[in-house]
Formats: structure tokens, sequence, C-alpha cells
């Protein structure tokens, strides 16, 4: 009779894949830029492969546990108030 256990090396590797994708994704960051992408209008021409039909305010921030870059989208106002080097929560 056949045991169906799976090996030892293929647990070990499922573990490192459900593992590894299990980053920290809030905390303390640093705004380091920000960005503006204007919303398509119909039948014009795409002059940012961002762009779609709504506008979009972008803020680059860098992580301070792990120094990870991160675009975060915020709404106008967020994006107005903010400044480079400004400390934010990211959640």
């Amino acid at each position: 009779m056949k045991k169906l256990i799976m090996p030892s090396y293929v647990v070990a590797l499922l573990l490192l894949l459900v593992l590894g994708g299990c980053e920290k994704k809030s905390g303390d960051a640093v705004v380091v830029g920000k960005d503006y992408v204007a919303a398509m209008k119909q039948g014009e021409e795409v002059k940012d492969e961002r762009a779609t039909n709504y506008e979009q305010w972008i803020v680059e921030v860098r992580m301070l546990d792990n120094s990870r870059a991160i675009s975060v989208r915020a709404d106008r106002g967020q994006w107005e108030r903010l400044r480079e080097n400004d400390r934010v929560k990211v959640a």
C-alpha cells in the first residue's frame, strides 16, 4: 500500500512561498515624491500610459522599517497638503 505523503522538500517550498508573501504593508513612511495623472478624454491620444477616465493623485512614499518604495493613491485634498519629507502612516 502506497502512502500519499508529500516529500518534505515540497512542504518546505510551499512554506517559503507562503511566508515570503507575508511582508508587512503598513507602517510609518516618508513622502519622496508626488505625481498627478490627468484623466483621458474619449478619442484623445494617450500621452501617459497610466491615464484612465478619472484623475489620479499619486504619492510616492518610502517605508521607514524596510526602505520599500510604494505608490499610494490619495484624494486631491490629501495630495495638495503633503510635501516631500512629510511623515505619513500607511495603512
